[in-house]
């Protein structure tokens, strides 16, 4: 920033278009440091969906498990009798 203002003030521009020039810089920073947190956002929630999906996997699995266990004492017990 400290160049661009060597600059301008050496090829005599108005301090109007400095200080436009100053505020385009400020709104670029700004802009700059919004994309990285929509960046970093985007990666959180990418996490939480695979988190998420690979707990449904698990889940589904515990509930597969759980009746496959039911159904064999089910059948231990039609034995009994």
């Amino acid at each position: 920033m400290y160049h661009l203002i060597l600059i301008l003030e050496g090829r005599r521009i108005h301090p109007p278009m400095m200080l436009i020039v100053h505020w385009l810089s400020e709104i670029g920073a700004i802009l700059w440091a919004l994309a990285g947190v929509v960046i970093v956002l985007a990666k959180l929630i990418s996490a939480i969906t695979y988190c998420e999906l690979k707990l449904v996997a698990m889940l589904d699995s515990a509930f597969k498990v759980k009746k496959a266990w039911k159904k064999l004492k089910d059948g231990k017990r039609k034995n009994r009798q």
